[in-house]
């Protein structure tokens, strides 16, 4: 598979990721950068900034004379808390910025929830998962948390090793429809409701 020389370590990081949400890459399996440098056609440097990326997102994991290894999925007592700090997050960064988004950035909110209806509508799960997190990354971008973003990535990450919520896309789907009209809205209330609702 040739890749566009202008984004090489976009598309690698990007198909690497949607590799590991699929289950291509199991937890535990050592990652080689000569051999995912071979299937995508490119030299090893773009595979490696892929690896660096996807390790501060969580999703790998280095070890000591070994290499890149997948991570494995949180416990569910892990799990539980982790979600429970992701939502924390959310929540307030929406109390604090919700009523200060502009236009544009509601618009951007919107563009990924078409994304995520897109994913559904074509029963993607592995796109399901990264609409998802885009959809709620563009929520808090929207509303000026662009600080806490890397860290919320790592928990979401770490949430979608196990995403377990892909057998009723209508459901899913609607779920985020009922944050954003709030969210449009400037209705505090009835946004961290429905956000809560979602993120389990």
């Amino acid at each position: 598979m040739s890749l566009i020389p202008q984004t090489v370590r976009e598309q690698v990081t990007n198909q690497i990721r949607i590799d590991l949400l699929s289950g291509r890459f199991p937890a535990g399996t050592m990652l080689r950068e000569i051999e995912l440098a071979e299937r995508f056609g490119v030299s090893r440097g773009p595979v490696r900034d892929a690896f660096i990326q996807l390790s501060h997102e969580g999703y790998l994991a280095y070890q000591a004379n070994r290499g890149v290894m997948v991570r494995h999925p949180p416990d569910p007592k892990d799990r539980e808390f982790i979600t429970s700090l992701r939502l924390q997050i959310e929540t307030y960064v929406i109390e604090r910025g919700l009523t200060d988004k502009d236009p544009d950035s509601v618009q951007s909110v919107e563009v990924a929830l078409e994304r995520l209806k897109e994913a559904c509508d074509a029963a993607e799960p592995t796109q399901v998962a990264i609409r998802d997190i885009e959809f709620h990354q563009q929520i808090l971008l929207a509303c000026g948390g662009d600080d806490l973003v890397p860290t919320w990535r790592q928990l979401c990450s770490r949430m979608l090793l196990t995403y377990t919520r892909l057998g009723d896309y209508n459901q899913a789907y609607s779920e985020h429809v009922a944050i954003f009209e709030p969210f449009r809205d400037n209705d505090l209330k009835k946004t961290i409701a429905a956000v809560r609702a979602n993120i389990k």
